[in-house]
């Protein structure tokens, strides 16, 4: 039940193609990069914690800057740094098949198991199909997964008719096609907001309960998820690699229970509790059909109604927090009477319940994975560690 954690890397805005919608531009990601130490430092640092399974490296373009992320990965690793990673690119530089192949494999050698392609009709315009083939027979010879995300202003549109053939490929190729969304360059086209079909069911959550895709930046501000610019309009910076130390970071973003909410619960739920609890904030909300996405609504809300949410959000912390301590507890053998230690003091469940009620504290504590329910005579860890010792 304990949050899982990606940091991924938005090294530079720089890349060599010139996308009409790019989200990652110089306005979004900011004039500098992330050096080659930093990198190294990032990835010692956040992966000593256990929380953290993967590393991921985007752009721009992060094959722009291939020398210094392999120096800083093979740096991690001779630290003991043992998680994969996976790097997000348009396979600019796949300039032949051999070329596509030893670049890979130089990666997989380095712990990469996952290659991210962009390809749609703006790639298309410097990028070949054959180039997105070489990658990607090169991926299937070493085992190595791939997702290919297409981006395009007509909604309707799939990258599948630009690659018919993708679907039969032996690497299994994870396609997702999205829309166009009002961020970055893509302002500087047409008229916002523009008329949106995608459904209202697909604005509601990013999903991936308990996954958190940390984010970190070139000036070293980072953020608790991957929305292309839409989390740093909304303010949900969760620290800077500069002034914090890792676990404070991941703390502070798994206990920012507006981002919980929306990959756990979704906005229908809080748009309900809404008009059950606080009806006069309902044409304050953002427009649910309006809205390009879950990460427009997830900024606006934000920003406009942090302050007059806080009692809604604080309820649905309570009763979130309460739940899922009782699930767990019932999970562990002895059942539901058996004491136990819960931050280092033992314990009945009522009695944790009462503190997880009362004492937010120890609330944020439990959901970031500090305070553990322990089984038996194990007294697990005390639960004052990141929060007293660095909040």
């Amino acid at each position: 039940m304990r949050d899982r954690a990606m940091l991924t890397f938005v090294l530079s805005h720089a890349c060599p193609l010139k996308c009409d919608f790019c989200c990652s531009n110089r306005e979004v990601v900011g004039p500098g990069r992330i050096s080659r130490d930093m990198m190294a430092d990032c990835l010692i640092g956040f992966g000593a914690l256990p929380a953290v399974e993967r590393f991921a490296f985007t752009g721009g373009d992060p094959f722009l800057f291939l020398e210094d992320i392999c120096a800083a990965v093979a740096t991690a690793r001779r630290a003991g740094v043992t998680q994969p990673f996976h790097m997000v690119t348009s396979a600019y530089w796949a300039k032949s098949p051999d070329q596509a192949l030893d670049t890979l494999d130089r990666l997989r050698q380095l712990g990469l198991d996952l290659i991210g392609l962009s390809y749609d009709r703006e790639h298309a315009r410097w990028v070949t199909p054959q180039q997105i083939r070489d990658v990607c027979d090169a991926a299937a010879q070493l085992k190595v997964r791939v997702n290919l995300t297409g981006v395009f202003w007509d909604e309707g549109d799939r990258v599948e008719a630009l690659l018919p053939d993708i679907g039969a490929h032996p690497a299994k190729v994870k396609v997702v096609n999205m829309p166009v969304a009002p961020i970055g360059d893509a302002r500087k086209r047409g008229t916002w907001p523009a008329p949106s079909t995608v459904p209202v069911s697909r604005k509601l959550s990013c999903g991936q309960p308990g996954d958190y895709s940390l984010s970190v930046y070139p000036d070293g501000a980072v953020y608790p998820c991957c929305s292309g610019g839409f989390q740093i309009e909304g303010r949900l910076s969760c620290g800077n690699v500069h002034a914090d130390p890792p676990a404070r970071i991941l703390f502070a973003a798994s206990a920012n229970f507006h981002v919980r909410l929306v990959k756990e619960f979704g906005w229908g739920v809080l748009y309900e509790l809404v008009a059950r609890e606080a009806p006069e904030l309902l044409q304050a909300l953002p427009s649910l059909e309006r809205a390009s996405g879950v990460c427009e609504i997830c900024r606006d809300l934000n920003l406009t109604l942090a302050d007059r949410l806080a009692p809604i959000y604080e309820r649905v912390e309570i009763e979130y927090a309460r739940t899922r301590a009782e699930f767990e507890w019932r999970g562990l053998p002895g059942g539901a009477d058996a004491g136990r230690w819960c931050g280092g003091i033992r314990m009945s469940l009522a009695e944790l319940v009462d503190v997880l009620t009362k004492d937010r504290g120890r609330r944020l504590d439990y959901l970031a994975g500090l305070l553990e329910i322990a089984n038996g005579s194990d007294r697990g860890p005390a639960g004052d560690g990141v929060r007293t010792a660095t909040l």
